[in-house]
Order: structure tokens, then C-alpha cells, then sequence
């Protein structure tokens, strides 16, 4: 319309202008007049095209923001099982209470239903209450289904519930540390709850409401329902059974050692599948301490990964395999141990110190004897040894599927000198962590395969449809089969000497060997030690191998045949029972020693009097008559226990 006047005008001044008047200043004015509401014009439509072209769907969602109000609803968390099917990590309905102001129509009566239902106070419920300044107000997260029913049955404007979901442990605190938990919220916090949240979260939906501008709901109005999408469901290699012998072991060995932590492992050595690994102490995980950050954090952590240690005598199993497979020693080489070595200037001591005396290279495994190990790491010299250990995957993570695992430390080869190889031949100057201790460890009794060690054993939607399957990985051939068959041969003689062929536990194959490490404190040594045991079962072609650490024992001796052997033995017992093994022989039920008094006697007398009774000994000191004993007299035992003598 407005063109069309300015056409008019326009043919009235070039009618004007024929007729013989002079309007040339009339026609400028025109033009730019014309000019002007043309850009005006232009800017109008740029900015319609900004509107409905860049910012349309910006703005639709402000305006559907601005005439709804929504709900939350929580996607379920998936679910985590065990490897039979067991229910580990769940999640059940809640819902979270929230007030609309604008929709009350009595402020005190709600108040008062809900502070009571709820359990929450009436002055803080109320405030909320009549906060009219936000559009709802959030009163309490995860009540129960019988609570919210209860608050609905009361039919008091005001009140809308959203969709949420409280998770829970079935076990209790059963895998604390490689389970962990999540924020009340529901997001992964620590553990495979962590590592895996991404898939167990799922997708949350809505539930819209139309509103007017007061933000009062519409009556009889269109609601918008957007479902919300469950989590992903993940099966675990862990076995709940497996894990429950493993924790009873760990809780008994802390408190009978007065230790300051516990650590274990059980796993499968021909595939890397997790059976069960935990730490003690620990936590329900119902009921988590969060009130105190640094403890929360201190016991959830998974020590089986992120904590490095001094093998100590569990890593002979490695420099024998290493020495072995190098070929610079056979089974019937002969070794001397006066009690040390030489190195360097340096004097290496035997742990124990009068020596072993004359040995062939069983004896020196089964007597865990220090100058065996030293005499092997020297004659492979530091670059072989080295390159053994790298192929073990010594100093490397094993990318298991947890957050926060640590590769260990070597010292670095260029620096390393020959005393620190001597030391690192029986499992010093090396640090390791449990996880991938027991990784190496299990290729030198499975024929020599290294195997990646893993958690989840496959994901699946809340159908049924397989998202990811896990499958065994071997991450490289270590040593020969012949090499392993002689190192589970050490490993069942190790543990049978005292009493013979399968006695460590009657009538079946066993094979295992101690640690005992002395620990260091701001590289300085201690008084305090770690003890440990690695056993494998059946011990001629092992199905299960476990690692079981004794953090700082106290009770009276820190040797891992007396603090940690006894406790793993009983896990494997309680395997063999569970999976139904049958005896490989009959050799008899071997019966029970009562613990003689031995304070007093001659160290000679002492320990022919032990083997006599079918008793192994450790010793301390350098004496030649015992001081003192652990246990004590009196004390009944198993055959073909340790027991410790103080010289």
C-alpha cells in the first residue's frame, strides 16, 4: 500500500514535470524516500528470515518452555549381573517430590502432610511451600512408592512427582571396591559403576503439562509424553559364590593378623575373565559413608589395580619361568648358598641366614632361597632379563576395564646397575600391582600365554539384543608349555614338601608359592612387611589361580606362609567344593598337630622335632636356641604348616 502511493505521488510529479513545471528537487526527495523505505524493508525481512530460518527452533522450544511445565522421568539404570545371572547392582522405582506454588490452595495443610510423610521439618517444608518466585521447588529426591501414594491419596493441589530410581546392592558389601556406586543422582562414581555409566545410564524422558502465563496448569489440556529409555544391562565375569569365599578369607585374615588391609584376586589364567577381587576393610554399599570423604575414598579404591607393592618371593615364579626359558639353567643345576651374596661390595643376605647350604634349583625354589634368584638374574644379565620382564608385561598396565590402574615402576634399564638386578631377581627394587602380578604370573602355569584380564563379559539392552560380547584376548605367547609344566611342577612341590604329594590340601593338586616383603616408608625400610601367597588349582592344568595379600600383619609373624598361605588355602577349598572337584587321589585324611613347646630348645632339636611332626618352620634371627615361637604351644594345626620359629 505504501508503494502504491508512492507510485501516484510519483506519476503526479512526472505529470507535473510535462506540463512545463521544474520539480527536479521534488523528484530527489522521491528517490530518496523510496530509497529509504526499500532498506527499512530489507532490514524487516532479513530479520523475519533470522527469526523463522536461524532461530526457529530456539525459539519454539522457549515458547513450548514458556507454556509447559515438565516432569522428569529418570531412565532405569541398567542392571549388572554376575557371570551366573545373579543381580549385583539394581535399580528400583522412586520418585522425587516437588511443589508447584502457584497451584496450592492450602499452604499449611500441605506443609503438614508432607513434613510428616516425609519426615522433614514443617518450617523448612512450609518456606518451600509458598515460594512463589520459582516455578516448583524440589522437597525431597528417592521416596518410596508407598510415601508418594500416600501423599497423592491426600488429593492436595500442588504436588507433582517425577519419575526416579534409587539403586541398590543386593551383596551389600560384597564387591565394594570393583562394583562401586554412584551419586544419589545416579551417575557412576567409582568402579565398573563408573567405567561403564555411559551404557548404564540410558536416556531420560518428560512428561510436559501445558500452563497459562502464571505458570498455573491448564485444565483438561494436551500433556506430551516422552518415555525415557533403560540403561544397558552388563554381565560381569565375576561369580558372586567365588567372591563370597574370597571376602570371608580377607575379613578373617584382618582381623586373626591385626592387619591394616587385605587384598585378593581369583581369576581365570586361560582366558584373563575376573572372578572375584576385592580389598577388606570395605563398606555396605547400601549404605555409604558419605559424610566422611577421605575414608569413602580410602576403601573404595580397588588396591588390586591401583596399588603398586614389592612382589617379594611370589615374583621367583617369574625369574624362574625368565631363567628357564632363556636357558641359562636346568632343574638339576646346582647352587651353594652360604646365606648371601656378593655384589658389587654389596652383601645380599638369604632370608635365611645360616644359609640353605649345597641345592639343586628345586630345592632352591621350594626354599625360596634369595641366592638361587640372584644367580639367575646375574647370568641372564640386565638386557635379557629385561626384555623377559617386558614381554610379562612387567611395568606395563594390563588395560583392564577400570578406571585408575597403575603400570608399576622399573627402573629404567640405562640406570639400573648389577646389584639392583640381583635384588630384582627374587622380587626387589620392582614394583608391581596385584592385578598385574597375577596377569604374568598366570602365563607362567597356562602354557605360557599372557592374557588381557577383563571385567564385563558382554552388554545387552533392556530386549535382550547384544550390544558388545567380550571374548578372551591373548596379548602374546611368553613362554614354551614345556617351560610352564616345570614351573607348575615347582609350584606343587613347593607346597607339598612338608608332608608329600597332595597335602596342601588333601588328595587334590595344589600348586602355590609365599612372599614376604619388607615395606618401605619414604625410602627408608620399615618394621613392617607385606605378606602374600599365589596358588594355582588344579595345579596340572590350573582352572583358578589366586593372590592373596596381607597388608602389614601384626598378630606375631609376617611370613606369607604363616599370614596369608592359610586363608588362600581355604579359598581354594572352598572352590573345589563349590565346582564339585573330584579327589585325584587317596592319600587319607591326614590328622591334626597340636603346636609342641619349643622355647628353650636348641634350633637343631627344634626343627627335627617339627619336620618329624610333618611341621614346616620360617626363621628369625641368627640364634641358636628359640627364643620364642608363633604359634603357640598348645595350638592345634593342619599338617604341612609353617610355623615360625625366633632364634
Amino acid at each position: 500500500m505504501i508503494y502504491a502511493s508512492i507510485f501516484l505521488l510519483y506519476l503526479g510529479v512526472r505529470q507535473l514535470k510535462n506540463s512545463g513545471y521544474s520539480i527536479s528537487f521534488l523528484q530527489k526527495r522521491l528517490l530518496v524516500l523510496i530509497m529509504l523505505i526499500t532498506f527499512l524493508f530489507a532490514i524487516i525481512i532479513c530479520r523475519l528470515g533470522v527469526i523463522q530460518l536461524i532461530n526457529g527452533e530456539w525459539l519454539q522450544a522457549k515458547a513450548v518452555d514458556q507454556w509447559t511445565r515438565d516432569v522428569p522421568l529418570k531412565a532405569k539404570r541398567g542392571t549388572v549381573f554376575d557371570r551366573n545371572g545373579n543381580a549385583i547392582a539394581i535399580s528400583s522405582p522412586s520418585y522425587d517430590v516437588y511443589v508447584r506454588a502457584r497451584n496450592v490452595d492450602d499452604a499449611v495443610a500441605l506443609s503438614q502432610k508432607l513434613s510428616t510423610i516425609l519426615d522433614l521439618e514443617f518450617e523448612k517444608v512450609y518456606a518451600k511451600v509458598v515460594d512463589r518466585t520459582v516455578s516448583e521447588t524440589l522437597i525431597k529426591m528417592q521416596v518410596d512408592e508407598s510415601a508418594m501414594q500416600e501423599i497423592k491419596n491426600a488429593n492436595l493441589n500442588g504436588v507433582v512427582f517425577s519419575q526416579n530410581n534409587v539403586r541398590s546392592y543386593p551383596y551389600g558389601d560384597l564387591f565394594t571396591q570393583v562394583l562401586g556406586f554412584t551419586t544419589i543422582d545416579g551417575i557412576g562414581q567409582s568402579g565398573l559403576e563408573a567405567y561403564y555409566n555411559e551404557m548404564l545410564t540410558g536416556i531420560n524422558g518428560m512428561l510436559l503439562t501445558q500452563a497459562d502465563v502464571q505458570g498455573i496448569e491448564i485444565e483438561n489440556s494436551l500433556d506430551y509424553y516422552l518415555p525415557s529409555t533403560p540403561g544397558l544391562n552388563i554381565t560381569t565375569t565375576l561369580d558372586a559364590q567365588i567372591q563370597l569365599l574370597l571376602e570371608k578369607a580377607m575379613i578373617k585374615a584382618l582381623q586373626e593378623q591385626k592387619a591394616s588391609k587385605v587384598t585378593g584376586i581369583v581369576m581365570n589364567p586361560n582366558t584373563g575373565e575376573i572372578l572375584a577381587m576385592g580389598s577388606k576393610p570395605s563398606f555396605d554399599l547400601n549404605e555409604i559413608p558419605r559424610d566422611n570423604v577421605s575414608e569413602l575414598m580410602a576403601m573404595a579404591k580397588n588396591m588390586a589395580v591401583v596399588d603398586i607393592y614389592e612382589p617379594g618371593s611370589t615374583f621367583k615364579i617369574i625369574t624362574s619361568a625368565c631363567a628357564l626359558s632363556e636357558g641359562v639353567v636346568t632343574v638339576n643345576d646346582s647352587f651353594y648358598d652360604p646365606g648371601y651374596r656378593l655384589v658389587d661390595g654389596d652383601k645380599i643376605k638369604c632370608w635365611k641366614h645360616i644359609g640353605h647350604g649345597q641345592q639343586n634349583f628345586t630345592d632352591g625354589f621350594c626354599n625360596s632361597c634369595n641366592s638361587v634368584f640372584i644367580d639367575l638374574a646375574l647370568r641372564m644379565g640386565i638386557d635379557n632379563f629385561y626384555e623377559m620382564l617386558e614381554k610379562f608385561g612387567i611395568g606395563q598396565k594390563t588395560d583392564i576395564d577400570f578406571y585408575g590402574e597403575s603400570s608399576g615402576i622399573m627402573m629404567d634399564k640405562q640406570s639400573a646397575k648389577t646389584v639392583d638386578l640381583a635384588r630384582m631377581g627374587f622380587g626387589q627394587a620392582i614394583a608391581v600391582t596385584p592385578i598385574q602380578l597375577i596377569t604374568a604370573l598366570s602365563a607362567t602355569v597356562n602354557g605360557g600365554k599372557l592374557m588381557a584380564p577383563y571385567l564385563a563379559k558382554n552388554i545387552v539392552d533392556s530386549e535382550g539384543n547384544v550390544v558388545y560380547m567380550a571374548s578372551e584376548k591373548k596379548v602374546r605367547d611368553v613362554i614354551s608349555e614345556e617351560v610352564s609344566a616345570t614351573i607348575r611342577m615347582f609350584l606343587e612341590e613347593a607346597v607339598s614338601r612338608p608332608l608329600g604329594k597332595y597335602t596342601f590340601i588333601e588328595n587334590y593338586c595344589v600348586g602355590g608359592k609365599t612372599g614376604t616383603t619388607q615395606k618401605y616408608v619414604n625410602g627408608a625400610i620399615s618394621g613392617t612387611y607385606i605378606a602374600s601367597f599365589f596358588g594355582a588349582f588344579p595345579c596340572d592344568k590350573p582352572d583358578y589361580v589366586i593372590l592373596f595379600i596381607v597388608d602389614e600383619p601384626t598378630a606375631g609373624s609376617y611370613y606369607g606362609s604363616i599370614a596369608a598361605s592359610p586363608y588362600a588355602k581355604e579359598v581354594i577349598e572352598g572352590i573345589i567344593e563349590y565346582k564339585g572337584y573330584k579327589p585325584v587321589a587317596d592319600i587319607g585324611e591326614i590328622e591334626n598337630i597340636i603346636m609342641p613347646n619349643l622355647v628353650g630348645q636348641s634350633l637343631a632339636k627344634a626343627s627335627q622335632e617339627l619336620i618329624k611332626l610333618g611341621l614346616s618352620y620360617e626363621l628369625v634371627g641368627e640364634g641358636d636356641f628359640v627364643i620364642s615361637q608363633f604359634p603357640n604351644a598348645g595350638t592345634e594345626l593342619n599338617a604341612g604348616q609353617v610355623v615360625q620359629l625366633n632364634t
